[in-house]
């Protein structure tokens, strides 16, 4: 049984561009604008977080747009239509990985706010 369906991959992929992209934002914070250790990891991880949800409600967007499909029972006479899908992760339709990403990217800023740096 695959963990993942569809583009569901996707959102690992973006969530670790979006980490890379956290940890780079930190630093540049740290260095270029002399901010401290834990308030520029935060911020970091909030800029770092919210690109990576966005980029996954552009992914779900782009694989769930297009024309649906129109099935009809045949012995109700109903239609049904089926539109494309985007896939899963981990069971979880991939449209509802943006606001997961946002409520962990609030807990890992809020607990990284206090951090202290590395003593060398």
């Amino acid at each position: 049984m695959l963990i993942w369906t569809g583009w569901g991959i996707g959102v690992v992929i973006i969530a670790f561009i979006g980490l890379m992209i956290a940890f780079a934002a930190g630093d540049a914070l740290m260095t270029q604008f002399a901010m401290p250790y834990g308030p520029a990891n935060s911020a970091g991880i909030i800029i770092g977080g919210v690109l990576a949800a966005i980029g996954m409600v552009l992914l779900t967007r782009w694989r769930e747009q297009g024309e649906s499909r129109t099935f009809i029972d045949e012995r109700t006479g109903e239609r049904i239509e089926v539109r494309p899908n985007a896939g899963s992760l981990f069971f979880i339709p991939t449209r509802y990985w943006s606001w997961i990403m946002l409520a962990l990217t609030a807990l890992m800023a809020f607990f990284q706010f206090d951090a202290v740096g590395p003593t060398y």
